[in-house]
């Protein structure tokens, strides 16, 4: 008897283990890819009591989650968008911004948003079971309303300020987001409408500007003109300056040129001068040459040159024999004697 309840008992125990096998096989949770699963070993608001399971089936027992002590919540961290909107009937789309000169301004934003999938245990502790889509529309309709209330309606109305105030919102979204485990993974504006009393005032201020700019173009036109009619000037007396500069060199070049040719000229009436006094000379030795030639022709010509050979000769002797021929007693026979020697040809 004792036998066969042991028996009975280890077949219960294996029919339950493999019963219990059975159950974890086919009722085991499976998570999807677009989820993310927190099991719950506690309380859901203590973030230590919370662990986050991937994509997949999960085993009881294996893959740390249990039916018994813990519970699962599947977490969607798909991307989602929200409509931001103060019209519930959607006539009016966007958002009224009160800008902090009391305009009003309606702006129309595309805001797209998740969940972190690591982060999915801490927004299930911070959130619960409550509507997300609503809380983190409270959040950014809260800042996009309270960044608008530092600017005014006319400085909203430039482009720059506008990109740094749409910066501006995100940052300090994704901060107040992180902190639930939550993200922006979109959020611009894609549209702002102004009131009509702004836009006129615009327009004003564009009119305005555009005559600023028209009468700046004409007051650098009207400075172009003045400077060109000063360089026209510059020009003119440069000219004049010029001109007055060539004719200062075209006197001094004729002069120069009056002082060469006068020069030349004298240099030519001295070669002039000269060529007479040498045709002069000439003349005279000519004239010379022929009376001398009347003078000694004939017998009487003849003789005086005689007379004219005989000193000559008597003179060089005279200075040969370094002495004079009267005081040494030479008497005129031996001068004859010694200018008879010196008519001899020498040999």
């Amino acid at each position: 008897m004792g036998r066969l309840i042991k028996v009975l008992v280890v077949l219960v125990v294996v029919l339950g283990g493999a019963a219990l096998i059975a159950a974890s096989y086919y009722f085991a949770p499976v998570i999807k890819a677009n989820q993310r699963g927190v099991v719950m070993t506690g309380e859901a608001d203590q973030e230590k009591n919370l662990t986050v399971l991937a994509p997949g089936k999960h085993y009881w027992f294996i893959s740390g989650y249990n039916p018994i002590t813990t519970t699962l919540t599947s977490i969607e961290i798909s991307e989602k968008e929200l409509s931001l909107s103060d019209s519930a009937n959607g006539e009016d789309s966007g958002l009224l911004l009160t800008t902090k000169d009391g305009d009003r301004i309606r702006a129309e934003f595309t805001v797209w948003y998740r969940v972190i999938p690591a982060q999915a245990g801490l927004c299930l502790a911070a959130l619960g079971d409550g509507d997300v889509d609503k809380i983190v529309t409270e959040i950014i309709t809260t800042t996009v309303r309270e960044q608008a209330a530092y600017l005014d309606a006319g400085t909203f109305y430039d482009g720059n300020v506008q990109s740094g105030y749409i910066e501006s919102v995100k940052k300090d979204v994704d901060q107040q987001l992180l902190t639930r485990g939550l993200e922006l993974t979109l959020f611009k504006c894609n549209k702002l409408h102004f009131s009509a009393a702004l836009l006129k005032k615009v327009e004003e201020i564009k009119k305005a500007q555009a005559i600023i700019e028209i009468n700046k173009v004409k007051v650098k036109a009207a400075a172009v003109a003045a400077q060109e009619t000063e360089e026209a000037a510059k020009g003119r007396k440069l000219a004049a300056l010029q001109e007055a500069q060539a004719r200062k060199e075209s006197v001094i070049m004729a002069s120069e040129a009056q002082v060469i040719a006068a020069k030349n000229w004298v240099a030519a009436e001295t070669i002039k001068a000269e060529i007479m006094l040498v045709r002069s000379k000439a003349k005279a030795e000519a004239m010379q040459i022929e009376a001398a030639a009347k003078v000694f022709s004939g017998p009487e010509g003849e003789r005086f040159l005689r007379y004219r050979i005989a000193d000559s000769l008597a003179e060089a002797w005279s200075q040969r024999n370094h002495n004079n021929a009267v005081s040494d007693g030479i008497g005129l026979d031996g001068m004859a004697i010694g200018i008879t020697s010196l008519s001899e040809p020498v040999r």
